[in-house]
Order: structure tokens, then sequence, then C-alpha cells
């Protein structure tokens, strides 16, 4: 309890002064002096009234900048144990999609769509009349697009290509990720883990170690293990002693691929069939599905090998996991003997990808960074706002942080397709098949000028012309859609660059020249001003188009969600506009005053001090309680004033000294006859503070 202390009646300045009884409630107001207002300072401005203050604030902790809740390190409490139960999660979800195919979670994923699609409630004629219905009226719809509008239709079949890996990631249709985790896998697997080969990133069993042990004893080398244990595992029944190892690692100086051509031909296959699928993996999907499937789980490895951390950013991936969620997700799909492998259905495979699409997405193609850098964060931003939310606001805000974590999931892959759909614009005029076509001849085009197959610039540039010629529009275009046609170029000007001629003729140190000639400024700039165009359309559409299509229905169902540091700005701002408002009062009170107020307050000062000097002195009476009468001419009137102080005049030892609350409504004690002058005075000398601020406030 915050205590505060009257101001204390001088006995020689008012000997008379009534007692307030102990009795009495805390609070009771004796009759105190009213303050001197303070007279006009040199600069002919009015002062406010001497008073003591109470000041009854609590003084608020500050924030700690770095671990608070708020602070930079603050939230690490939450999101590193949130990140580390993510990991678990995606680790068991990869488990789950590793060994037999049937017994494997995308499988049981599509077996589950499938038996809601042949179920009554979608396998029944009225869903099927309606499905044809929607069907027809989009099909019509497309055709007509198409037929009538030119930009329609290029939007529709051109697109730019991106050059950046990250962006080629991002556009993958999950059957194409798929197939290029297969080569990413299988290159590490063959390299004993990546850039850092060692037999622990394979993953060995205590009884594949024990065996590598007893064929090659205690001394062999990291690599000599390595190929020990991916012989065995590609055909335990032939690598299975000594002899046949050793044989095969012995042919390793004159063939260093002798291993990978091993593997790949105890998969179906050959070196130079797998060298085409690796060049081109999206378009052997279905082979490199097959592949993997047969490699199945042995052929394991970690990824993620960053020395210390390792176990806790690595992961576990097999190719046993690939091949069972490419199946998952594939159409027509039968097996050795002919059958049917489910799904079945196109909703048994979209479950399955959904799933697939989701994991990828959160995980960047299953690591477990981007939970650390997207996810989770955004997870504990959403727990933190609604933890303060009100109750009526908890829902919306769970429901819209879970939707604003994940919704980039499927926003980030449509926006940059959308994206290069607009960049596609430069290709107006022309079809899909001549798109294709000049994007061949530009791929052979810089094929031959990097082998040095023009010996001059003219060669070089009549070749060019030759390939740039395919790009002349074969639909005449109009105003409107040429200035499309300049938007599209403008926006991806860095994307299917001319390269700059490499001269043959130069060897050695003057070879510089080609490499400074393909590193020029306009080069430089062109990059600069693409890679511009393209992040702002990509950033505007993710933002401003798909998101919202998300995040709206949300805030129409639930109501706008809590946001605690929109919040706290809101408070900064009201904070900040009475502050302004306290400053300009506080301005006009200390204006120049009129000679009237002037002259009011140095008379009502001049009254007080007459007060002062003209007070009996007399000898203070024995404390006596004192009763509440109801006789007028013995009542202090209403504009009696209580100043509270800070600090108490009596001196604790006395027995004068008490403590009490100041309470909100005067008590009114009963004075003796000798304070009924020094009322009189003091209500005059009210009555003059009244004159004097009516006349301020009438001036301002």
């Amino acid at each position: 309890m915050v205590q505060g202390f009257g101001s204390y009646l001088n006995k020689n300045e008012y000997p008379n002064a009534g007692y307030i009884d102990s009795n009495m409630a805390f609070g009771a107001a004796a009759v105190a002096p009213v303050p001197l207002l303070k007279n006009v300072n040199k600069n002919n401005n009015l002062q406010g009234p001497q008073t003591d203050t109470v000041d009854l604030s609590t003084q608020q902790p500050m924030p700690n900048p770095l671990f608070g809740e708020e602070g930079m390190f603050g939230s690490l409490q939450y999101t590193l144990p949130l990140w580390f139960v993510l990991g678990k999660g995606v680790d068991l979800y990869n488990r789950h999609c590793t060994g037999e195919y049937n017994k494997s979670l995308p499988a049981k994923l599509a077996r589950f769509g499938d038996r809601v699609s042949n179920s009554r409630l979608l396998n029944n004629s009225y869903v099927e009349r309606a499905e044809n219905a929607v069907s027809r009226t989009k099909n019509n719809l497309l055709s007509r697009l198409k037929n009538n509008s030119t930009v329609i239709r290029n939007l529709m079949e051109n697109s730019t290509r991106p050059e950046w890996e990250m962006a080629r990631f991002a556009m993958n249709t999950q059957e194409q990720e798929l197939a290029n985790e297969f080569n990413t896998l299988f290159e590490r697997y063959l390299k004993g883990g990546g850039k850092s080969p060692a037999l622990r990133h394979l993953i060995p069993s205590k009884e594949e170690k024990a065996f590598i042990k007893s064929i090659l004893g205690p001394g062999a080398s990291e690599m000599d293990k390595i190929n020990c244990l991916q012989l065995r595992r590609i055909n335990p029944l032939k690598y299975n002693n000594a002899q046949s190892i050793k044989a095969v690692l012995s042919q390793r100086a004159a063939n260093p691929e002798i291993v990978k051509d091993i593997l790949l031909k105890e998969l179906g296959c050959d070196a130079a069939t797998y060298a085409k699928y690796k060049a081109n993996p999206n378009k052997y999907v279905k082979e490199l599905r097959e592949l993997a499937l047969r490699a199945g789980k042995d052929m394991k490895v970690y990824h993620g090998n960053y020395s210390v951390i390792g176990p806790v950013f690595r992961r576990q991936s097999n190719m046993s996991q690939i091949g069972n969620k490419m199946l998952s997700i594939a159409k027509g799909a039968t097996d050795a003997a002919g059958n049917a492998i489910p799904p079945k259905t196109a909703l048994g495979r979209g479950v399955s990808r959904t799933v697939q699409g989701l994991m990828r997405g959160v995980t960047f193609g299953g690591g477990k960074l981007g939970l650390l850098i997207f996810v989770a964060p955004a997870l504990v931003d959403m727990y933190q706002n609604a933890k303060e939310a009100p109750d009526n606001q908890k829902t919306g805000t769970v429901a819209y942080g879970l939707a604003e974590a994940l919704s980039w999931v499927a926003t980030f892959p449509a926006s940059m397709r959308l994206m290069h759909k607009v960049g596609g614009l430069r290709y107006l005029g022309m079809t899909a098949n001549q798109t294709e076509q000049y994007r061949d001849a530009l791929s052979k085009f810089k094929e031959a000028n990097k082998a040095g197959q023009f010996a001059t610039k003219a060669e070089f540039n009549k070749a060019w012309e030759k390939v740039n010629a395919i790009r002349k529009p074969t639909t005449k275009l109009n105003w409107f859609e040429k200035g499309l046609k300049g938007l599209g170029t403008l926006i991806t000007q860095d994307l299917e660059m001319k390269p700059a001629w490499k001269n043959p003729n130069l060897k050695g140190i003057k070879s510089l020249g080609n490499t400074l000639r393909g590193k020029k400024i306009g080069n430089f700039f062109r990059h600069g001003a693409g890679a511009a165009g393209k992040l702002g359309l990509f950033f505007g559409i993710m933002g401003y188009v798909l998101t919202p299509l998300i995040t709206k229905p949300l805030e129409w169902i639930f109501g706008k969600p809590y946001d605690r540091h929109e919040e706290a700005e809101k408070k900064a701002e009201e904070a900040a506009k009475q502050q302004e408002q306290q400053a300009l009062q506080d301005a006009a009170m200390t204006q120049g005053s009129s000679p009237e107020v002037i002259s009011a307050i140095d008379n009502f000062n001049t009254q007080m001090e007459a007060a002062k000097n003209t007070t009996t002195p007399s000898v203070i009476p024995p404390r006596e309680p004192k009763v509440f009468v109801k006789s007028q001419e013995n009542i202090v009137k209403d504009n009696t004033r209580y100043i509270p102080s800070q600090e108490c005049g009596i001196p604790k030892d006395s027995d004068e000294f008490r403590t009490y609350m100041p309470a909100q409504t005067n008590q009114i004690a009963q004075v003796q006859d000798e304070v009924k002058g020094l009322t009189a005075i003091e209500q005059r000398a009210d009555a003059a503070v009244k004159q004097a601020y009516n006349l301020l406030s009438r001036r301002i």
C-alpha cells in the first residue's frame, strides 16, 4: 500500500487550527493554508500554483532488448524447442516412407484417397454429372479465351524458364523434383556422402562394420571401406568375400568409375543411359522411378553433414523413399505382372501429392533448415499473438497464424510460375512449338560458341541472326500487344541472353580476353534490372494476389486477427497524441498574461501574506475528540483544499505523528472560532484565483 502524508500546519503561523480526531477515517482534511501562486516571471508568463504532489505511479521494469520475449533472442526459448519437435516429425515422416511400397505412408495415403473417391459420397451419378458439367464449362471457357485472345493464349502456352537453381526447384512438379532428388542421392552415395566422404555417411549397421573389418582389415582407407559396403549392399550374394571385393578395388586405379558401373549394371542400367537420364531428369521420370524402386532402402545416405552440428540438422534418405513417393503419384503404373498399382483415382494421387508438397515446401526439399528459418518463428509469433489476444480474437488469431505460416508452401511456387508466365509475354505472337525451337537453337548456338566454332566475329553474328530470326512473331500484333511484349522482355532481360563471342585464336594468357568480354558491364546491368523486375513482380503476385486468397476468407470467418506489434504501435501513437495535447495546454498556460491577470495574482498573494502577519499566536489546546456539527457557521466551505505532500513535516518521535491515506472526498472537521477570520481570507483568496484563471482562459 502506498502511504502519503498531508501538509503540516505550522504552529507559529496557525496556532488555533483545529485537530483531526484520531478515530476519524483516514484522509480527513484539516484546514490547510492555500498555497501562494508563483508570481509572473521575467518573461511575463504565468506559472501554476506551488503544490506538493505524491507520485503514485508504479515503476515499470524496462524490457530486456536481447533476451526478453520481444528481444532479439527472446523467442529462441520457444523457437528452438518447437524446431526440434518439427525436425523429429520430419524424420518420422521419412522413416514411414521407407521400405516395401504397400506398407509405406505414401501408399496408405493414396489408398485412403481411393476409398474416399469410391465411396457413396463421391461415387454417384449426381457427383459425376456435376464433375462433367464443371469440366465442360472449364474447357469451353478456356477454348474461347485461347481462340479470341492472343495474350491469353500466350499466357497459357508460353513461359520463360528460370536459370537460377533455386527458382528451378520451386517450379518443378513433384514428379520432376523426385527425379532430381534421385540424381542427388545417387551421386552422394557414390562419393561416400559428398565433399568429405566417410563410411558413417552411408549409415552402416554394426554387422556391416564387422563385415568390412573382416574383409579389409583395420588399416583400410576410408574409400575402400565405402566401396566395400556399396558392393555388398548392391549384391550380397556375389560380393560376400574378400576375393570378389578386392578384385574390384584393384581395378579402381585404371577405372575410377568401376564401382559406379557395377551399381548401375545391378540396377539394370549403364553409364551412357544414366548420363542421358541425369542430363534431363524431368524427361525420364518413369525410368528413374524404376531405378529407385530397384535400389531400395539399402542405398541410403545422410544429408546435411554440418560437422559438429551435423546430428542436429542432418536427415536420412534412401532410394525406397523416393521410389515410393513417385509410385504413389504415378498415373497408370503397373507391377511386373501388369497389374495396376494404387492409386487408381485422381483423388488418391492428389492426397499423396498434397502431403509430399507440404513436406517439400516447409523443409525446402526435406531439410530442417527451412523449418528453423521460416516455419518455427512464424508459429511462435502466432502463439505470442494468441496469448495476448482478447478471448474473442484467439481462435481467429490461431487460424490466421497457421495459414500465414504455411501458405507460402503453395504461394511461393505458384507465384514463381505466374511470374514466368508474365515474363513469357516476350514470346507474344509466337507459338509454343516456335518457342521450343528458339530455345533449342539458342542452346546449340551457346554450345558451339563455347567450343570455339566461330572463327570470326562475323561468323558469330551471322549464326546469331539465324537463331534470333526464329523469334519473329507469326501473328501480327497491335500496339497494346507490342507494349506487353516489350514489358515481358524488360522484366526478363537477364534470361536467354546472347553470349559474348569466344575467339578461338586466343590461347594462354590471351584467353583472358574472352573472359573479360563475357563479363562486360552491359550484362551486369541487364542482370541487375532483370532480377529486380522479376523479384518485384514475384513479391507483388505473392503478397497482393495469392496470399490474400488464403488469409482473407479467414478474416471474414473469424474477424481480424490480433497483432501485438500493431497494437503496441497504436498505443504509442495514442501516448504521443496525449503528450502533444498536454504540451499545447502547458504552452497555453505559459503565454504572456494580461495586466488584469497579473494584478489579480498580486492581490491574492498580498492577502495571503497579510493573513500570516495578522494571525495572533496562541497555545495549541490539548487534543480532544471532535464531533461533526451541522452548524453552517462552523463548517469550512466546499472550496477547502487538501494538498498532499511527499514528506511529513512532523517528527516521527512526536506524539502528533500519524500516517494516513489521502481520501478522495473531503471530510469537514469542526474548527475553533479563531479560524473563522482565516477562513474568510481563504475564501476571498480562492475567489481571486478563480477570477485570475477565468481572465486567463478568456484571453486564450
